[in-house]
């Protein structure tokens, strides 16, 4: 976390990657990182990884010092498209996923498409599901381009990956800003899940 504004610092804290990481003991221990290098409110988290990365560090920020700012840096295409994106982040506890969490928006989400060329094909087409589930719920436009290209968008064409992109982002984006808590619409972007 960069810690002040006149003598910031960047410090690194990394953890397993998968859902068995999503846990209050590695919360803990990012926790205690940021306490024993005395971060204070002036922190801010970034998020560098796919989902479980931004849900867990997303949560961090939400609780460290009753709340600090988190950037999510998503590498995954899951990640780009949905996770880093409307602010529910959360742990895994024994009574099930995601139940211990809060919704914390993040200050600022940089994804760049280039992260998704290290992905396995599958984990490419995994998350583009969520842009296809976005044409079908919001835009027939989006769901007509991915139908027609689909080849090209999981072979990572730069064009056609920024407007699949982009537009799934934005609709998700502006669900969040109608209903940020998910009490209504926002909850048809759990089809699926």
């Amino acid at each position: 976390g960069i810690t002040s504004k006149s003598n910031p610092r960047l410090l690194h804290f990394a953890f397993k990657p998968g859902e068995s990481s999503k846990t209050r003991e590695t919360k803990a221990a990012v926790e205690d990182f940021m306490l024993t290098n005395r971060c204070t409110r002036s922190a801010m988290l970034v998020a560098l990884g796919g989902g479980v990365v931004g849900d867990l560090v997303g949560f961090t920020a939400a609780t460290y010092m009753r709340g600090i700012p988190v950037m999510q840096v998503p590498t995954s295409t899951m990640a780009i498209i949905d996770s880093s994106v409307g602010g529910k982040t959360a742990i895994n506890v024994p009574a099930g996923k995601n139940m211990v969490g809060a919704f914390h928006q993040p200050r600022i989400v940089f994804a760049d498409p280039h992260m998704l060329r290290t992905l396995s094909h599958r984990e490419v087409v995994e998350g583009l599901a969520e842009a296809v589930k976005m044409g079908v719920i919001q835009d027939t436009k989006l769901f007509e381009l991915m139908e027609k290209n689909a080849e090209k968008i999981t072979a990572l064409d730069p064009q056609l990956l920024k407007e699949v992109l982009h537009s799934a982002v934005a609709h998700k984006a502006r669900i969040v800003a109608i209903d940020e808590k998910e009490t209504g619409l926002r909850a048809t972007l759990n089809y699926g899940h």
